[in-house]
């Protein structure tokens, strides 16, 4: 158990985003379980959380933290299962891949301190556009007008860096966007984010600006890349597209095309046929050659076709309906 432990926490410290901080202790917990533990019905579901929680951040679909601190204390508290909690591990059996892991791991070390350099090849565009912007006096007196109307350093984190709200998919808003003028806090985050919506930062480190940078992102449901609006793109000679491709590949994603696509579509749905067809006959009591027998011809399929043909739709099906 001392073995385990101390190789997830291992694993943690190669990760992004300061891990053991986060997770070292939830992990600690459920390696000093009781060997009578295993034994509750939550927990197979604690180890599936302990496989996320060693796996890149920017993967997580949902706050394995917390969800996984709720299933620890039911176990240690012997509570029944939660049917709900139970729904959800339904949705989250399948864990990122031992390729995906490494690819997204290595793309989070790289991003955690903004370096893009991987995937983008302009980057003397940044360069350019922040040399200007450090050096225009307009932008250093609207920034000290800020800093003579409020006090900056109660918004700086460890790092003295202010950052600006978080953006979200289409016109969508965080919890927080709302201006309650009456509240300082507030007032402060509002003026700032427009500051940094005119200079198109996210955010300023000390004095110095945070000019958001051309980027490629992670996240749960696919691979975001990031324009800024001052930026003068050019699709062949600004991105190094083989990295970004090779990077979002990791995530299983197969070659694709007008022709292959739809072929693939009425293939699949031919599977999915197949699968319930399968179901039917089991339900009906048919066995052997009459339930082959049956299965062909509700297909439409010739009496001499191929049982294999039938198999290997049985097969793709499984690949789309069946939970890793």
């Amino acid at each position: 158990m001392k073995f385990e432990l101390h190789q997830d926490l291992k694993r943690l410290a190669e990760l992004a985003f300061h891990r053991v901080e986060a997770c070292g202790d939830l992990i600690s917990k459920f390696h000093k379980l009781p060997q009578k533990s295993k034994a509750h019905p939550l927990y197979p579901l604690m180890e599936n959380v302990r496989l996320w929680l060693l796996s890149p951040l920017s993967l997580w679909p949902v706050d394995f933290i917390g969800v996984g601190n709720y299933i620890l204390k039911c176990i240690r508290e012997s509570k029944k299962t939660d049917p709900q909690m139970t729904l959800l591990f339904s949705f989250l059996k399948k864990t990122p891949t031992a390729r995906e892991q490494l690819a997204i791991g290595s793309h989070e070390l790289q991003v955690r301190t903004g370096s893009y350099e991987t995937h983008i090849s302009a980057l003397q565009k940044f360069k350019y556009k922040e040399e200007i912007l450090t050096a225009n006096p307009l932008f250093k007196a609207e920034w000290n007008a800020i800093k003579a109307k409020f006090n900056v350093d109660k918004y700086r984190d460890p790092k003295g860096i202010i950052r600006r709200r978080m953006v979200q998919e289409r016109g969508f808003r965080l919890p927080g966007w709302e201006c309650n003028w009456k509240n300082e806090k507030s007032r402060f985050d509002t003026v700032f984010n427009a500051f940094c919506h005119r200079w198109i930062l996210y955010g300023m480190e000390g004095d110095k600006p945070l000019l958001q940078k051309l980027s490629i992102n992670v996240m749960p449901l696919g691979t975001m890349i990031f324009i800024p609006r001052y930026w003068s793109f050019d699709r062949k000679r600004d991105l190094k597209w083989g990295a970004i491709t090779k990077l979002h590949r990791s995530r299983g994603v197969h070659r694709q095309g007008e022709k292959l696509g739809s072929g693939e579509v009425e293939r699949i749905k031919e599977a999915f046929k197949a699968q319930a067809l399968w179901q039917q006959s089991k339900t009906a009591g048919l066995k052997g050659d009459r339930r082959k027998d049956w299965v062909i011809r509700k297909m439409g399929w010739r009496p001499e076709n191929d049982f294999s043909k039938f198999r290997r739709l049985l097969k793709l099906a499984a690949q789309f309906t069946t939970a890793a």
